[in-house]
């Protein structure tokens, strides 16, 4: 293969959005957000007519165990899979389910990441390098993505050796491509919040994980590592291993880190909301604990309780909204500012009050699992229709009146 890794570079150069975050279920309200569905599907097409054919995609399959033509049968597999996960889905999780059920492959593309983690460590990973490794996670993906595969890729232990990708201290854009490929690996698995993954997320220190993504990493890395949070955070093991009082340094690293983000988002506001956005829910799924709402009682940044952000959410109602639910949680909405007015709003001050109280001396005497404080339909991926926090007790308690 002739080409240079200018040239490889130009070919292959997909929004990595599109390779990344886009993958993930809940990533609408971050196209919504970033002005994404603007600019998608601007890349070349490829000319992979023959893979529609019944064997061509085993026959691709195939041609992985070719040293020489490995590299070519990587990238025309990624490249469909990528163009046609949302024409053909069909196909894409069918290609999942091959992958990993075809002999010898998922041994070779685990020495595939083997053998490019060891040139990262070493200095030595170039853009071709890099490119082939994006390749193998993107296959990856299809088989994370692929509900009669995820269990048995977890069970493997091939997702335990991406980890290390993730966990390079390194800020070049070519080794932050990588983390954000690697991540989106680890959120497609998380993402269906399945109790046997949640637990994997747990005995391999995924939260340790997205917590060194954040603060190493670019934007994206970031917005994805909140998302594999958020999964966690939703499922009630990962909750409790989260806020376990054994393990106090974990919220205490969690809390402090979406500190420092909302103190830099604060001064910097011409960065993406989405990021702004799941914090917010991050602290909202923390209130659904006791440790977790008293930390966050504690601790909430001053930014998200006066008017640092009163221009993005103007701009983004989905965000104030959300942000009125996390006040009305904690029981710090006292201004009449901060609470939403117009039509439907006929509660009095007083009456809000006494809700917050009442919900805040609840609070004190709940068990450790204690629902009382759970925002309705987190999981939702209609985030338009929010629930107006003027209605705190469908809120909390959620039921629908």
């Amino acid at each position: 293969m002739g080409e240079s890794d200018e040239e490889l570079m130009v070919e292959q150069d997909h929004p990595w959005e599109d390779r990344t975050l886009n993958l993930l279920q809940d990533s609408k309200i971050d196209e919504e957000l970033s002005g994404g569905k603007k600019n998608q599907k601007v890349w070349k097409k490829h000319k992979l007519k023959w893979m529609k054919r019944p064997m061509g995609i085993p026959d691709v399959i195939l041609e992985i165990r070719g040293e020489d033509i490995r590299e070519n049968a990587l990238r025309c597999l990624s490249n469909f899979l990528l163009e046609k996960r949302e024409e053909d889905p069909e196909n894409y999780h069918r290609s999942g389910f091959l992958l990993f059920h075809s002999f010898g492959t998922m041994a070779i593309l685990l020495q595939e990441v083997i053998d490019a983690t060891m040139k990262m460590v070493n200095g030595n990973l170039g853009v071709r390098d890099s490119r082939r490794l994006t390749n193998v996670l993107t296959l990856f993906q299809a088989v994370a993505a692929n509900t009669e595969t995820r269990f048995s890729f977890v069970q493997s232990h091939i997702p335990d050796f991406i980890i290390p990708l993730i966990l390079f201290e390194s800020r070049e854009e070519m080794t932050d491509n990588v983390r954000a490929i690697s991540l989106s690996v680890i959120g497609i698995l998380c993402q269906a919040r399945e109790p046997e993954i949640i637990q994997w997320a747990i005995e391999n220190n995924i939260v340790d994980v997205c917590d060194t993504a954040i603060r190493i990493s670019s934007e994206l890395c970031k917005v994805i590592a909140m998302h594999i949070l958020e999964a966690i955070l939703q499922d009630s093991k990962g909750i409790l291993y989260i806020c376990d009082p054994h393990s106090d340094q974990q919220l205490r690293r969690l809390i402090e880190r979406m500190i420092i983000l909302v103190d830099v988002l604060s001064v910097n506001q011409d960065s993406s909301p989405r990021l702004l956005f799941h914090i917010i829910r991050c602290f909202v799924l923390l209130c659904t604990h006791t440790r977790g709402f008293t930390a966050v009682v504690e601790s909430l940044p001053v930014a998200l309780m006066n008017n640092s952000f009163q221009e993005i959410m103007e701009e983004f109602p989905i965000i104030g909204k959300l942000h009125e639910q996390l006040l009305l949680s904690i029981g710090k909405a006292t201004d009449v500012s901060l609470l939403p007015t117009g039509e439907g709003c006929e509660q009095t001050r007083e009456t809000k009050t006494n809700w917050r109280s009442d919900a805040i001396g609840a609070s004190a005497s709940a068990s450790e699992e204690s629902p009382l404080l759970r925002p309705i339909d987190l999981n939702r991926t209609d985030w338009s229709r929010l629930p107006d926090a003027h209605c705190p007790f469908m809120l909390h308690s959620g039921k629908e009146n």
